[in-house]
């Protein structure tokens, strides 16, 4: 792992959470939720500063983490965290990989087609304090190197009044899927190795 690490880009000002400070690191759910409260919260209250909007006025919300997948979900955490409607949109996108991001922004996308006058916020994040793999395999050390702690938020909206002030426009996304050949199915798999420790390839 020393190895790995040393060639990886990390230094001393590389952002981790304080679950992997600790050796070995502590990968329990509990560490895995503290980290989403570090993440999406932060996130979170600053578009809803920067958008001068109430969680109130969220007609949508979609959360995607590919690795984490906790009950209640994380969009139940935010809903729970900002006090939501009660007829809020609410989707949980998990095990989707690096692609997880653009689905969301698909799916945000569909929504806005059939509900009018709508506010969706789309949040993205890899939690990592549940996906350190503790084994040997090379192939799998690697991917403790790839990922750094961070989140994104992005508000779509279909409302006349935002071509006043939206940044950007969403023309058209789209949306190819492969899954049904096995080389793109297979290319990313989370296993246990050889010696039962739980990591992806």
């Amino acid at each position: 792992m020393a190895k790995t690490l040393k060639s990886s880009g990390q230094s001393e000002e590389t952002c981790l959470p304080p679950a992997l400070h600790f050796i070995p690191p502590k990968t329990h759910q509990q560490e895995s939720i503290n980290e989403v409260h570090m993440v999406l919260f932060p996130v979170m209250d600053d578009l809803l500063t920067k958008t001068h909007l109430s969680p109130h006025d969220i007609d949508i919300l979609i959360v995607n983490c590919s690795g984490f997948c906790p009950s209640p979900s994380l969009s139940s955490i935010i809903i729970n965290r900002y006090c939501m409607r009660s007829d809020i949109k609410s989707f949980n996108l998990s095990g989707m990989g690096c692609s997880a991001s653009a689905v969301a922004i698909h799916l945000a996308e569909n929504l806005l087609q059939v509900h009018e006058n709508s506010n969706a916020v789309v949040l993205s994040t890899e939690i990592l304090s549940n996906g350190w793999y503790a084994g040997k395999e090379p192939s799998r050390l690697i991917l403790n190197c790839y990922f750094r702690m961070g989140g994104a938020a992005i508000l779509l909206t279909n409302r006349k009044e935002a071509k006043d002030y939206s940044k950007y426009k969403l023309f058209k996304s789209l949306r190819t899927l492969t899954s049904f050949d096995d080389k793109s199915y297979l290319s990313a798999m989370r296993e246990e190795d050889n010696d039962g420790k739980l990591g992806s390839l």
